[in-house]
């Protein structure tokens, strides 16, 4: 993992590019597309793979045990984040998207989804005006939630929770964690019956997240405690008072141009005791 990069730690201490990248927007709203403000293009990465066969030829006799740290290294993130809000009770989900099919229970809403190589590949469409938009249905409350993420060109992700129906008025999501190449924040949600309640960054920081490289990202939840963990990273915590209720699923946004995109891998998902 790349040394710690950040630069700012507090509530709402995040550029207005960023949070618009990826915060919850009415439909139609045209802040959905993901459009960046010009002077924030990111460049296109180069394929980790590529550069690892391009290095590879350079050798005429090259140890195994080096292609092999370097394959390894290329492909999985650092050790696994462990949970600070409790201990991992039954793991209630697994998914290594190992077939060339969508496993059961996921559902694409907008945007791209595939399995492909191993992985869930993610991505934004231009035709559909909106992020991409997918979810797992998972019934749980206090929970862990694992996943494994690597940028392939689309600029970011946003992974969040909603209440389950009859457990708040509230209508949207509870929170949710974003994650650009350049940021990442944990983000309480407006509630989309109020015309007068906001979205705002509970705590926010600026870290670099490099294209073509895997993290593992730890989301726990328990009670009204939000978590969120990446090796080599300092964590992000937060809470509020609707934190605590149940939750349908884990719902995932992509931001980014027709065929960049964000591939996800090894997720999974324990109640947190």
């Amino acid at each position: 993992m790349g040394g710690q990069a950040c630069v700012f730690y507090g509530a709402a201490q995040v550029s207005k590019v960023d949070f618009v990248l990826l915060a919850d927007e009415p439909e139609g709203s045209h802040r959905d597309s993901g459009d960046f403000h010009p002077g924030h293009e990111h460049p296109h990465p180069a394929p980790a793979l590529a550069a690892l066969n391009r290095s590879s030829r350079t050798m005429r006799k090259p140890s195994i045990v080096l292609v092999l740290v370097l394959f390894l290294a290329g492909h999985s993130p650092a050790a696994d984040p462990e949970p600070t809000l409790g201990r991992k009770g039954p793991l209630l989900l697994e998914e290594k998207f190992d077939g060339d099919m969508l496993p059961k229970g996921w559902t694409g809403k907008t945007g791209g989804l595939r399995v492909a190589d191993g992985a869930l590949h993610a991505g934004q469409k231009k035709d559909d005006g909106r992020l991409g938009l997918f979810s797992r249905e998972l019934p749980m409350q206090d929970a862990a939630i694992q996943i494994d993420f690597k940028f392939a060109g689309a600029r970011g992700i946003n992974i969040s929770c909603n209440p389950s129906p009859g457990e708040l008025s509230k209508h949207g999501h509870l929170f949710s964690v974003m994650i650009t190449q350049r940021m990442w924040n944990i983000t309480e949600h407006n509630d989309k019956a109020d015309r007068n309640s906001v979205s705002k960054a509970l705590m926010s920081a600026m870290e670099k997240f490099e294209s073509g490289k895997w993290y593992s990202l730890l989301v726990e939840m328990k009670g009204d405690e939000v978590v969120a963990t990446i090796e080599g990273k300092k964590p992000l915590r937060a809470s509020s008072k609707d934190f605590h209720v149940k939750k349908p699923g884990i719902e995932f946004r992509v931001s980014g141009r027709d065929g960049e995109e964000v591939l996800f891998d090894n997720l999974c998902v324990w109640e947190l005791k």
